[in-house]
C-alpha cells in the first residue's frame, strides 16, 4: 500500500515541525472492491501569476523561470506526470484498471478548470497515468465555469456583512490584531526582497503598508501587505520546486525545503483569513463537494459522468476550501499545516463489498514534496488519511454522504453542466 505520514517535531535551531515519512497500518479493506476513483487535484509548478507586481515591491530582480507568468512549466509537467504513473500503479494493483491497458470508454474523465495551466496540468495527469491513451481534457468555457470560479461568476456571492464578521474573527477579533500577528514575518520578507527606490508609491516598504477591510462594490476584501507578501512566499516555493539553481531560490536564502518552508508564513497567513476561513470556504466549495457526492453514488439524469476514475482539476483556492469544508487537516513534509501544494490531490475512493452490497468512503490527501518535486523523484508521494467524520476512516458511503450534505450550502449551488 501507499506511504502514510507521521508527524514529528526536529529539533532544529528555529523549531520549525517537519512531517518524515513513515509507514504505518494500512487502511484495512479485507473483503472490499475498489470501484470508483474521484479526486480533486491543484495546478502543478508555475511562476508567478504577476513576476512585475513582485518586482515593483522590492530592491532585488526576481529570477525567471523560462515559462510565461501562470503557465505549468516543463518541470512541473514531468512532475505532474510522474505523480499519475504513481497513481496508476496504485489503482492498477488495487483491480480498478488492468495493467498496461487504456481505460474503457466511458471509465475515464478530466474535468479541469479553463484556466492554462490546469488545462497543462490536466494533460500530464493523463500522460503519466494512461499514455498513449485518447482521453480528453473537458472543460467550461471561462466566463461560464461556475464551479471552480463560482464566486467570480455570480454562482455564490458572499453578503458583505456575513463575510467581514468571519474574517475579524479569523483575524483574532480585529484588523490590528492581524497586523501584529503577521508584523515579523512581512518585516523579514522585506528584508529578504529589499525595498526599491525610487518607488512610485508613498513608500514601497512592506511593513509600513497600513492594513484594512475594505468594501469594493459589495466585495469584502483585505487591503494591505499579506496579499503581495504571500505571492512572494509562494513565488520562492516554486523557485525550488521547479529546481532553480539554489543561489536564486529566495536570493540565496532558499537552500533547503526547511529554509523555504519558514520563508511561508504569509501564505499561509492569507489563506487563514480567506479560504481557510468556514463561510467563505462554505460558499465557495458547496458546489464542488455537491458533485463529488452525486459522483460517489449511483448516476442518474444531471448527475457527474458515471466513469470509474474522475479527476476535478483546478487550483488552490478549491482545494483549500474543500478542506474546510470537509474538515480535513493535514501536514505534508516541509509544507506548512493545511497547505496546498503543486499537484496536491484529494483522493476520494468507493468501495464495495460484492457479498452484501455495502459501500464506503475513504480520503486521502497526497502531494509530492518539495525535494521530490525539485528532483522528480520517482519514490512514492506523501500521504494522509481523513479520519472520517465519526472517528472510521472507511465510512459507510450513505453516512458519509448524509455528513456532507449537511454541510452544503444550497443557495451556493447549481445543476452543473459537463459541456464545452
Amino acid at each position: 500500500m501507499m506511504k502514510s505520514t507521521v508527524l514529528h517535531c526536529v529539533g532544529l535551531a528555529l523549531g520549525v515541525c517537519l512531517a518524515l515519512p513513515a509507514f504505518s497500518a494500512p487502511l484495512d479493506t479485507t473483503g472490499l472492491r475498489l470501484d470508483k476513483v474521484v479526486l480533486v487535484m491543484r495546478h502543478g509548478i508555475r511562476p508567478a501569476t504577476d513576476t512585475a507586481e513582485l518586482q515593483s515591491w522590492s530592491a532585488k530582480t526576481w529570477p525567471a523561470f523560462g515559462t510565461r507568468d501562470g503557465q505549468l512549466t516543463a518541470h512541473g509537467r514531468d512532475a505532474i506526470e510522474l505523480l499519475g504513473q504513481w497513481q496508476r500503479h496504485t489503482l492498477d494493483e488495487l483491480g480498478l484498471f488492468k495493467a498496461g491497458q487504456c481505460p474503457a470508454a466511458g471509465d475515464a474523465y478530466v474535468w479541469s478548470s479553463p484556466v492554462a495551466r490546469t488545462q497543462a496540468t490536466s494533460a500530464a495527469l493523463l500522460a503519466g497515468m494512461f499514455p498513449g491513451c485518447k482521453v480528453p481534457v473537458q472543460h467550461a468555457r471561462e466566463r461560464d465555469d461556475r464551479l471552480f470560479h463560482g464566486s467570480e461568476n455570480g454562482l455564490a456571492p458572499l453578503d458583505p456583512a456575513r463575510t467581514q464578521a468571519a474574517m475579524v474573527q479569523a483575524m483574532g477579533g480585529s484588523v490590528d490584531a492581524a497586523r501584529q500577528h503577521y508584523a515579523a514575518p512581512l518585516l523579514a520578507m522585506q528584508q529578504l526582497v529589499g525595498v526599491p527606490t525610487p518607488c512610485a508609491k508613498k513608500t514601497c516598504a512592506l511593513s509600513e503598508q497600513p492594513w484594512a477591510l475594505k468594501n469594493k462594490g459589495g466585495t469584502i476584501k483585505l487591503g494591505g501587505p499579506l496579499s503581495v507578501g504571500a505571492a512572494m512566499s509562494e513565488t520562492i516555493r516554486m523557485e525550488y520546486a521547479e529546481g532553480l539553481p539554489l543561489d536564486q531560490v529566495a536570493f540565496g536564502e532558499g537552500r533547503t525545503a526547511a529554509d523555504v518552508s519558514r520563508l511561508m508564513a504569509l501564505r499561509s497567513g492569507k489563506y487563514a483569513l480567506s479560504n481557510h476561513v468556514p463561510y467563505i470556504a462554505q460558499r465557495g466549495a458547496s458546489q464542488l463537494l455537491g458533485q463529488i457526492l452525486e459522483a460517489l453514488q449511483p448516476a442518474t439524469a444531471g448527475s457527474p459522468p458515471g466513469t470509474k476514475w474522475l479527476a476535478y482539476v483546478g487550483h488552490d483556492s478549491n482545494i483549500a476550501q474543500l478542506r474546510t469544508l470537509l474538515g480535513f487537516d493535514w501536514k505534508i513534509a516541509e509544507y506548512p499545516q493545511n497547505d496546498a501544494a503543486p499537484g496536491g490531490t484529494i483522493l476520494f475512493k468507493r468501495w464495495v463489498n460484492d457479498h452484501t452490497g455495502e459501500q464506503f468512503v475513504s480520503l486521502s490527501y497526497v502531494a509530492q514534496s518539495l525535494d521530490q518535486l525539485r528532483s522528480l523523484s520517482t519514490a512514492a508521494p506523501f500521504q494522509v488519511q481523513y479520519p472520517g467524520y465519526a472517528g472510521a476512516a472507511l465510512m459507510p458511503l450513505q453516512g458519509f454522504v448524509a455528513a456532507m450534505e449537511k454541510r452544503l450550502d444550497r443557495s451556493a449551488m447549481e445543476v452543473q453542466r459537463y459541456t464545452q
